[in-house]
């Protein structure tokens, strides 16, 4: 049974599950009789599966100053925070009518900027904001609606009441986070899910995608991403899938004629939806940053020529400021004629006189912003400990900065946080919690997401909470005492449905990442396989045979950069190829490209093919370089990644339709191990001390070609066969035919699918490679020539580039990007 861990530093605070007395309050009863039933295992049990499916789904929030922050894992809490139905209502109603003030605020500030004509803003927190872009003061919307999306951050005060702590109405974040920790939660807690009646999400997503599309005309939507790098990327890729979205970033959309087009396969398809989620300011290096690499040139005169829909309209950060804070009262009054149904926290604006004296008034109980960035700057907490004044110095420093900064600072009352019951030490505790809350605008009005993202601190000194400084997340359940809605996206309909075997023609940087996701796989699965076939023969140290000795050397010696300093021979080579993180050669390296390159495309991978592609790059796959090298452990992990490459490549066989996609990451594939086979039927038929026999054994062991050479030829190792094995054999899949076959054949594939005559040129290359380079007659040159055979050999790897540079040629003009770890950039 779990117990409630009681605590004197909770005291002050207001408990969201017990009221007076400790009774639970009503609406968690039956959550906290489920807890009550339930053994700290068990709890544990399915907080462990929680984390599992969050770990199996990729479920990712980046953070930029951290070590290693890019791939931080998504915390969340499955105990839920509940909110009671008539609690519900009122919340309801707050949010919307913030949304509505935010939406008629912008329609003023880019409009006739009556507010300030009449003095109800002061002029600087309009036109002082860094983010009020004048390029569009005048232009009004399609629909004339500004905010699409919205969503409002709550703290809890010790009465009971409500308090605002912040708005987002330009790139709104969260509620895609909100949506998986629903799905997971769902999932753990199923049973008690469905008998509390919880309001589910489904058709909230609708409405907000369904309104903004009957915005505009024809057109593709897309959800444009400021990419992988981003830190709520996971969310980007998991709407796109949600609200059947195509996944963009600023590269793949150019502006002509004052229209937006996205760059595809069969060329450029009009876009008329944009669902943001890269900041205002960054979305158009022509008008706006210069300095921006996330943005589409020429995108605002398509907005001011009404050509697109952006949801949220550009410029809307300027509502998101804190000096706004001291002045919505005001600002509802003026717009709406309404009182604010939950205020916001105590802000006053330092650009006027009285501003600064109550500033200075407020010091004890304060902390200073800036007046359009929610980040703190000064307070009392962070000068001094708690429950002491602050210096003499102190306060002098605080005065200069109001004399010096004034009309870019605001102050604003700290404000203590609700308790939210969290499981740890095996037992209840609370810890202070925020509520983000979400609205999404339809044609009758806002509507309130019946839930949200809860945000609970890991200890209890915290006053301010946010996804990068650590906070865990809860999901947000809302019961109902009526039935609940079982709309789902998913659902089916009874309507006729025409029937297709082919999607949206994809984004043209969407297949080149598909493309590199296949090379890199398949390099990193060829430089595994070398080095399990060199560590099997090193055992614990170094091969008798001076011979097997030389020729292992060599072959870990191709995958080394030459400017990189060689320290301890053979051992040496091997770690620094599979454990360090800093040669750009190595495996970790290869892997990263891997991930990266696996992220870019995540909205185009199935959930199954993502998770292996997740084990096969965990850094906990390979060894760390700091402890001795051991060759039983190295073995282990590679031995571990074979298997995993190999998974991944089945995913990508079986599980993927015929399309572009596969055909893509397929070409990569075919691309990489033609040139790889080369590279080893190369080294394998150098005159070199090592005997012939020993040394065709390790490359049917690199090539996985053991059990077939057998089984034709049982153990009489002679190079003709082999030769015919790895260079000529068409049914051999780890051969060059096959793999020049194979090339060829997707990239006639691919030119029937786009328009016709894009992808010829690809065509007959492809075609005159495997004319010059599977032909049997070619045996008797290759296995008595040496010359013959160099010449081919070479000629199969300019050849396998030159299938990379023509499909480049065809498919990716417009998404060329300098790859990292490339043989070719």
């Amino acid at each position: 049974m779990i117990r409630k861990k009681h605590s004197t530093e909770t005291a002050s605070r207001y408990d969201e599950m017990h009221g007076a007395g400790g009774r639970v309050r009503e609406a968690w009863q039956p959550l906290a009789e489920a807890l009550g039933a339930m053994s700290s295992q068990e709890y544990a049990r399915r907080q462990d599966a929680a984390q599992s499916m969050l770990r199996d789904n990729g479920v990712t929030y980046n953070v930029y100053d951290e070590q290693d922050g890019q791939s931080r894992r998504w915390r969340l809490d499955i105990l839920p925070f509940v909110i009671a139905p008539e609690e519900w209502e009122k919340l309801e109603a707050a949010v919307i009518q913030r949304a509505r003030l935010a939406d008629a605020l912008l329609a003023d500030i880019y409009g006739p900027q009556k507010l300030i004509a009449d003095g109800v803003l002061p002029p600087h927190i309009v036109s002082g904001h860094p983010q009020f872009l004048r390029p569009l003061k005048g232009v009004e919307p399609p629909g004339g609606v500004h905010i699409h999306l919205y969503s409002v951050d709550l703290a809890r005060m010790p009465d009971g009441g409500w308090k605002v702590l912040a708005s987002r109405a330009d790139s709104v974040s969260g509620i895609g986070y909100a949506l998986e920790n629903r799905i997971v939660v769902g999932q753990v807690f199923s049973d008690l899910f469905r008998d509390m009646h919880v309001q589910r999400l489904a058709a909230f997503f609708q409405s907000y995608r369904e309104s903004v599309q009957g915005l505009a005309g024809p057109g593709r939507a897309v959800l444009l991403t400021p990419g992988p790098h981003n830190e709520a990327y996971f969310e980007h890729a998991f709407l796109s899938h949600y609200l059947d979205l195509t996944l963009v970033e600023g590269d793949d959309l150019v502006v002509h004629d004052d229209r937006v087009f996205l760059k595809t396969l069969h060329g450029l398809e009009r876009v008329s939806v944009i669902f943001r989620r890269v900041d205002s300011d960054f979305c158009d290096p022509l008008e706006l940053r210069s300095d921006s690499a996330l943005g589409v040139p020429g995108l605002l005169q398509a907005v001011r020529a009404g050509n697109v829909v952006l949801a949220n309209s550009l410029g809307a950060s300027v509502v998101e400021s804190p000096a706004l804070d001291a002045y919505l009262h005001a600002v509802s009054h003026a717009l709406l004629g309404e009182e604010l149904v939950i205020p916001d926290i105590p802000t006053v604006w330092c650009g006027t006189e009285w501003g600064r004296q109550e500033a200075l008034a407020r010091i004890d109980r304060s902390i200073l912003r800036g007046a359009f960035d929610s980040r703190p700057l000064f307070s009392r907490r962070s000068t001094a400990r708690l429950g002491r004044e602050l210096s003499a110095a102190d306060k002098r420093a605080y005065k200069a900065l109001l004399t010096r900064r004034g009309a870019t600072q605001v102050t604003q009352d700290v404000v203590p946080l609700g308790g939210a019951p969290i499981f740890a030490d095996g037992k209840l505790t609370q810890r202070p919690v925020s509520l983000r809350l979400f609205a999404a605008w339809t044609k009758n009005g806002y509507v309130v997401m019946p839930g949200g993202l809860a945000r609970v601190a890991e200890n209890e000194t915290v006053r301010a909470l946010s996804l990068q400084s650590g906070a865990v997340s809860k999901d947000v359940w809302v019961p109902t005492p009526g039935p609940v809605s079982t709309f789902s996206l998913l659902k089916q309909t009874r309507e006729d449905v025409a029937i297709v075997r082919t999607g949206n023609s994809p984004p043209s940087r969407a297949m080149d990442n598909l493309f590199w996701l296949g090379r890199y796989s398949e390099r990193a699965d060829n430089l595994a396989r070398v080095l399990r076939a060199v560590v099997q023969r090193l055992g614990e140290g170094a091969p008798a045979d001076p011979a097997v000795h030389g020729f292992l050397a060599g072959l870990t010696e191709s995958f080394l950069p030459a400017r990189l300093p060689r320290k301890d021979g053979l051992l040496s080579d091997l770690r620094s190829l599979i454990s360090d993180r800093t040669n750009f050669a190595g495996l970790p390296q290869i892997l990263g490209c891997v991930r990266r390159t696996a992220w870019s495309a995540r909205d185009r991978l199935s959930l199954d093919t993502w998770q292996t592609i997740h084990l096969m790059t965990e850094p906990d796959v390979l060894p760390p370089t700091n402890r001795p090298f051991d060759s039983a452990e190295a073995l282990s992990s590679l031995d571990m990644l074979v298997r995993r490459s190999a998974a991944f490549a089945g995913h990508c066989a079986e599980n993927m339709t015929r399309g572009p996609n596969w055909l893509f990451t397929d070409l990569g594939r075919r691309v990489e191990r033609a040139q790889h086979l080369a590279w080893l039927v190369g080294r394998i038929a150098e005159n070199g001390e090592l005997a012939e026999s020993e040394r065709i054994r390790i490359g049917l062991e690199i090539s996985s070609s053991v059990m077939t050479y057998r089984s034709r030829y049982m153990n009489i190792f002679h190079m003709a066969p082999l030769l015919d094995l790895l260079l000529l054999d068409e049914t051999n899949p780890r051969s060059v035919a096959f793999q020049l076959i194979a090339a060829e054949k997707s990239l006639e594939e691919l030119a029937r699918l786009t328009p016709e005559g894009q992808g010829t040129a690809a065509v007959k290359f492809a075609a005159n490679l495997r004319g010059l380079c599977v032909r049997p007659s070619l045996l008797d040159d290759l296995a008595t020539d040496p010359a013959s055979l160099k010449t081919y050999l070479a000629e199969v790897e300019i050849g396998a580039a030159g299938i990379s540079d023509a499909l480049t040629d065809a498919y990716f003009r417009h998404a060329i990007r300098r790859r990292t770890g490339s043989r070719e950039e």
